[in-house]
């Protein structure tokens, strides 16, 4: 595979993998003091993968209250069902980013409980974590580390609420991903080079997502394509697509279906069936491409294991299209004009 390291990559993941242990014993700890609800912080790509996060719960019988919130805005609303026993769930890579410093530290202020990965360690951020979890990542490779940490500690969570029995087969199998997700990146190499030599001069995407894969057409749309690739970019839930942006679609226009396996798989139907409405009676023919999880080989003995991870996979598998774009844009993934370029 172009511009990838293997090892690096099976490291990467293994490592992430191995804080289970630590993870366990704070949820534990977390659960035998009790906790009235988990707030999820963060901002742009780190709010994002949240979002999967929520849903999950949002889609169990789990009594369990969790809350997504931006960092920023939380600090200037505050929230009213944040309190003293509250869990605060933190992600960074870098461990600067001014909000989710802030936020941390608001929070253990207030008597909250702060569980925060990151991949830099000793970095600002980490004073104000009273549960941290570190192991080495780095941009194209952090969202497998973010998720298989929010993955491994929110299932915790749920099991010691008794609403999760099939944890120990899950976490089990989990623990084998690593293979099954190289394989996937293998799998859509030849389509994502194709896809970044047809976008090379595309100026605007559309990126359509739902449920467990929302947050990642957020954040492919706006920490991909606009901030590395400078690309105008919309992410839409494919509820609201026939809200407004419908009347965008003309010939040509580029729309990226990312496809999970939760509830909503119908929604993205619905927009895909309408792309063909288009066609056979308007004339109008759109670029349609598809990241389906549903192609990709899984480690799991239940179909519904698969929907836990489905944004893990989706962002490995999308991460071809990020690498060879920047290959054939000849614009690094790293280049930045403004973003931590100057104060703001």
């Amino acid at each position: 595979m172009f511009n990838f390291d293997v090892p690096r990559y099976e490291k990467v993941v293994g490592d992430a993998l191995a804080l289970r242990p630590r993870i366990d014993k704070a949820v534990d700890e977390i659960c035998e003091q009790g906790y009235s609800n988990i707030f999820f912080i963060g901002c742009g790509g780190t709010w994002a993968h949240t979002l999967p996060m929520q849903y999950w719960f949002d889609t169990t019988t789990s009594k369990i209250e969790t809350h997504c919130v931006i960092a920023a805005e939380f600090l200037a609303m505050g929230h009213k069902r944040f309190n003293k026993d509250s869990v605060c769930v933190f992600s960074t890579r870098t461990g600067t980013t001014p909000e989710i410093i802030e936020a941390a530290k608001y929070c253990q202020e207030h008597g909250a409980r702060t569980v925060m990965y990151v991949s830099n360690d000793n970095t600002p951020a980490t004073e104000y974590a009273d549960y941290k979890f570190f192991s080495f990542a780095e941009d194209d490779v952090l969202c497998e580390a973010i998720y298989t940490y929010q993955i491994t500690m929110l299932a915790r969570f749920l099991k010691n609420a008794g609403d999760f029995a099939d944890y120990d087969t899950f976490m089990d199998e989990f623990a084998q991903i690593t293979p099954y997700l190289i394989k996937a990146k293998e799998t859509y190499e030849a389509p994502a080079k194709a896809m970044a030599e047809d976008f090379k001069d595309v100026d605007y995407h559309m990126v359509v997502g739902s449920g467990m894969l929302w947050g990642e057409a957020y954040d492919y749309a706006m920490c991909i394509l606009e901030e590395m690739q400078w690309i105008k970019t919309k992410s839409i839930h494919a509820a609201e697509f026939f809200h407004g942006t419908i009347e965008l679609c003309e010939n040509d226009t580029s729309i990226i279906m990312l496809y999970g396996e939760d509830e909503t798989r119908p929604l993205m139907d619905r927009v895909m069936n309408f792309t063909k409405l288009l066609e056979d009676e308007k004339g109008v023919k759109v670029k349609v491409n598809t990241f389906d999880t549903s192609t990709v080989e899984l480690p799991f003995s239940k179909p519904e294991f698969r929907k836990i991870v489905s944004p893990l996979v989706i962002y490995t598998i999308t991460e071809r299209l990020s690498c060879h774009l920047e290959n054939v844009r000849n614009h690094p993934l790293t280049t930045r004009r403004y973003y931590h370029q100057m104060n703001y």
